[in-house]
């Protein structure tokens, strides 16, 4: 009779262990890494934007006159926008999030006239721009470091941001290096899991 009871038991534990582990929510296989306080800033295709908004967001802070990194970067970006539109998230469910670290000289037109050499779709990409201060704050939740000298970005961190709809931070990634792209593949299978797709 012991060892019924005991097969049992046993039987139970593995089937517990099956249905927790089949039943589990799929974005789980991303840990969170932190959390980012709610922001708003300008959206330079007219619009206010706030993080608040229930979307899966990829995050990457650049600057128009940067040399290398950030035009690379948004070089992957517009592939990544067009994987997700495939995909159909974009826009509904995922938004792309560039963020000036540059205000003083990034102007909404300039930044407008950036967005648009790479196709970007103002549906889900959104381009963001905010005082210098409000440009520090967010930088600063993000944990981003940047230097300024002279009105210039001296140096900023080359990380890339996965947001949950909840702010929190999901993943992070490199920017585009010449020679070593984005981690597009990466990037929207992460997505994907996020968004339950």
């Amino acid at each position: 009779m012991k060892k019924i009871v005991k097969l049992l038991l046993i039987c139970f534990v593995i089937a517990g262990f099956f249905l927790v582990y089949w039943l589990w929510p799929s974005d789980e296989g991303l840990p969170i890494l932190d959390e980012v306080e709610a922001f708003q800033l300008d959206d330079v295709h007219g619009e206010g934007f706030e993080s608040t908004n229930g979307k899966v967001k990829l995050v990457a802070f650049f600057f128009t006159n940067c040399p290398d990194i950030c035009p690379l970067t948004m070089v992957d970006f517009k592939e990544i926008q067009s994987m997700l539109k495939e995909e159909g998230l974009f826009a509904d469910k995922v938004e792309l999030v560039s963020i000036s670290l540059d205000p003083a000289n990034d102007l909404p037109e300039v930044i407008t006239d950036y967005a648009a050499n790479f196709q970007a779709d103002p549906q889900g990409w959104k381009w963001l721009r905010g005082t210098p201060e409000k440009t520090r704050q967010i930088a600063n939740e993000f944990q981003m470091q940047y230097e300024l000298e002279d009105g210039t970005v001296l140096y900023h961190s080359t990380t890339m941001y996965l947001l949950d709809e909840h702010n929190k931070i999901r993943a992070l990634y490199d920017m585009a290096l010449s020679g070593k792209p984005v981690e597009k593949e990466t990037i929207v299978e992460d997505i994907a899991l996020l968004t339950g797709n």
